[in-house]
């Protein structure tokens, strides 16, 4: 099992290799650490910057970004694979033109989908492009086996680690786990809620230290959002701060990431949200045969 687990996690690397625009998955190991917060800021600052961005809310219980945009979800995958709707008409418009994709409970079982249903998903995936720049998965708790197929299908993976022991730990198991089971080797890290620059380079360079040390895998530092107690990053979301909060404490830190983030290298070659899909199913059959041992 281990052999076949590893063989898919090789193919998955290859298939993530190829892709012509970011995709990035905003998760963390603990509930409540203020990643759908972190994700709706951080398209802001991006679409304020003129970039087009997706957010792509994996969020079942109406506790993710839609949510936190104030949107309604008028569908998912589940109704647009069943036939009662098409993908086009779930895909919801927020503040400063994000487009919010809610994907409800539409992940399970996707990768048993026919090649039939894989092809026509993919199609309406790749419909969906129009010349979007940057996907933000707004992941859904990663302690839910189901949410790590749109985990392993990303460009990027960015961890949201908020301050303490508990905190680290998970996160830590988080990345072991995407690691040792998955074969991922490079993670995005954001502090969040930190008292200072000090302390989060502090957690920073311990946590990626530890990680390379015993994992072998590579943890960049991207920054930290302050404690601000004007948004709820890591109680109930509210509208991005940059559109309501432009002197914010948090607000420069989001434009420092979003500026960051364009530096970062695009994959090339598969692209597009069409391409998104096929790792995504590819990454959900890695865990279903994970899952059955």
């Amino acid at each position: 099992m281990d052999k076949f687990v590893t063989d898919q996690a090789a193919g998955l690397r290859r298939l993530l290799g190829q892709g012509g625009f970011q995709v990035i998955t905003v998760m963390s190991g603990q509930q409540g650490a203020g990643k759908t917060t972190a994700t709706v800021n951080l398209a802001a600052a991006l679409a304020r910057s003129g970039r087009d961005v997706l957010i792509v809310d994996q969020d079942r219980h109406g506790r993710g970004a839609a949510a936190a945009l104030g949107l309604k979800p008028r569908g998912g995958v589940a109704d647009v694979l069943a036939g009662r709707c098409a993908l086009e008409s779930t895909l919801l418009s927020g503040p400063d033109n994000i487009q919010v994709l809610p994907l409800g409970g539409g992940l399970c079982g996707i990768g048993q989908l026919s090649a039939r249903d894989q092809a026509r998903l993919a199609q309406a995936f790749e419909r969906l492009q129009c010349g979007v720049d940057v996907v933000l998965v707004d992941m859904e708790e990663a302690t839910d086996p189901d949410a790590l197929p749109l985990g392993l299908a990303a460009s990027e993976i960015m961890v949201v680690l908020p301050p303490g022991n508990t905190a680290i730990t998970q996160n830590y198991g988080l990345v072991k786990r995407l690691a040792q089971n998955f074969g991922k080797r490079q993670f995005r890290l954001l502090l969040n809620r930190m008292n200072s620059p000090q302390q989060a380079q502090a957690v920073a360079h311990n946590f990626a230290d530890t990680a390379e040390r015993y994992l072998g895998v590579a943890v960049d530092y991207l920054g930290y959002i302050p404690v601000d107690e004007r948004i709820a990053l890591g109680g109930r979301p509210r509208a991005p701060s940059l559109e309501a909060l432009a002197a914010a404490p948090s607000t420069s830190q989001f434009r420092k990431l979003a500026d960051g983030l364009l530096r970062w290298p695009s994959a090339t070659g598969l692209g597009g949200v069409g391409g998104f899909m096929q790792r995504l199913v590819e990454g959900a059959r890695m865990m279903d045969a994970y899952k059955r041992g």
